[in-house]
């Protein structure tokens, strides 16, 4: 259904919805109110990034509700701010939509509030780090950060000091907020879930917490350390607990991220017996990989940008206790040259690696706190920086 609105926060959709639920769509409508209340998008790990005086789009579940109103609270002042946003309009299908006007505030980084008010209950829903406001052209500057590794051991043979209280992680965080750049894209292997059981659960709450100290945009796809299935724990549950779709796309300005799962195997592929699992190497499965098509298909963007775990240049066979190739590698890769992927950012070998094919960049970028995958590896990120909504420089050592 569709609602267009007038005026400033709360509004009266009670005569409308159940009509209009019952006439367009065959829900049920105690389903519906049973449906989890959350927050669908922006998320922490998958903000929008929004200009002053412009709309965008939040998606989130919901039992009914008479009134909304929706809010961006300054996320990092002593004292915050909180600015409410003019609501456009509204429509449900199986979630809700609700557009928003963002007035003229000031560039910053923001935290997400909704109010809903059914029958006098007031239910509220907070996402911190959602919404950014930025002064959007083709001139930015993002960074490039992988393998995290929160909760990894085998970053002691670097720095047994650097890897107490995880703090090789921490520092990368403190630097890329003072470098300020953008955004930040963060490309798998965040946690480790290879040591003892339940690990999971330990490593994504610490993971969740370092992450929001990052005071710009982060967007996050998983790498194979996420997704393992050991001692009855799924990593890919935590993640989509935590941070949602395991593969989305997102644009800013004129540029367009696809945020990809390379290790999108089915369940049984994805076991571990503790340290060893079944597959560490890159499958991308056919639903993802027609997602991908379709979502590059009549994409009218100047700049166009694949982030992944495994570099599809390369089979990863010998990633896998079983033989198993890098399923659709090759599927993907004419995918990446047919629509003019102006570059690849992957990591998962610990180490710099800059290969140019076919006009398009394949930039692999080292870990940021585990162990090195060469003897010339060091810890670190990659700075990328878009002139005119080209790729400008990208820092390699």
């Amino acid at each position: 259904m569709l609602i267009p609105l007038s005026g400033n926060g709360l509004f009266n959709i009670e005569k409308n919805f159940s009509k209009e639920i019952n006439s367009s769509h065959e829900y049920d409508f105690q389903n519906i109110i049973s449906n989890d209340f959350h927050i669908i998008y922006p998320l922490t790990s998958n903000p929008v990034i929004v200009d002053k005086m412009q709309n965008f789009t939040i998606l989130f579940n919901s039992s009914s509700f008479n009134d909304i109103n929706v809010k961006i609270i300054t996320a990092y002042n002593p004292i915050p701010d909180t600015f409410e946003l003019k609501i456009k309009k509204i429509w449900y299908d199986d979630k809700w939509h609700v557009d928003v006007f963002v007035p003229d505030v000031p560039y910053e980084l923001y935290n997400l509030s909704i109010e809903t008010i059914s029958n006098g209950e007031i239910n509220i829903l907070n996402e911190p780090r959602a919404v950014s406001i930025q002064k959007i052209d083709g001139n930015f500057t993002f960074i490039h950060l992988t393998d995290f590794h929160i909760g990894d051991p085998r970053g002691m043979k670097v720095s047994i000091k650097e890897t107490i209280g995880w703090k090789a992680a921490r520092k990368a965080v403190e630097e890329i907020n003072l470098l300020h750049p953008n955004f930040v894209v963060i490309t798998g292997d965040l946690v480790f879930g290879q040591l003892y059981p339940m690990e999971y659960s330990f490593e994504y709450k610490k993971l969740y917490k370092i992450l929001q100290k990052f005071d710009i945009p982060t967007f996050l796809c998983p790498g194979n350390h996420d997704g393992y299935v050991q001692c009855g724990q799924d990593g890919f549950k935590l993640w989509k607990k935590y941070f949602g779709k395991l593969y989305y796309s997102f644009d800013y300005g004129k540029a367009h991220f696809l945020m990809a799962n390379s290790y999108d195997w089915p369940k049984k592929k994805r076991m571990a017996i503790s340290y060893i699992p079944l597959n560490w190497g890159g499958y991308i499965g056919d639903t993802q990989l027609k997602w991908i098509e379709d979502d590059l298909k009549n994409r009218n963007a100047k700049l166009k940008i694949l982030c992944l775990h495994h570099n599809p240049l390369w089979d990863t066979k010998n990633d896998s206790l079983l033989g198993n190739e890098y399923y659709n590698r090759k599927k993907l890769l004419k995918i990446i040259w047919n629509n003019g992927i102006d570059a690849v950012l992957d990591g998962h070998i610990h180490f710099d690696d800059v290969e140019k094919v076919n006009e398009t960049l394949f930039i692999t970028t080292t870990t940021a706190a585990s162990d090195l995958g060469n003897k010339e590896a060091y810890w670190g990120y990659r700075i990328i920086k878009i002139r005119n909504w080209s790729i400008f420089s990208y820092n390699y050592k």
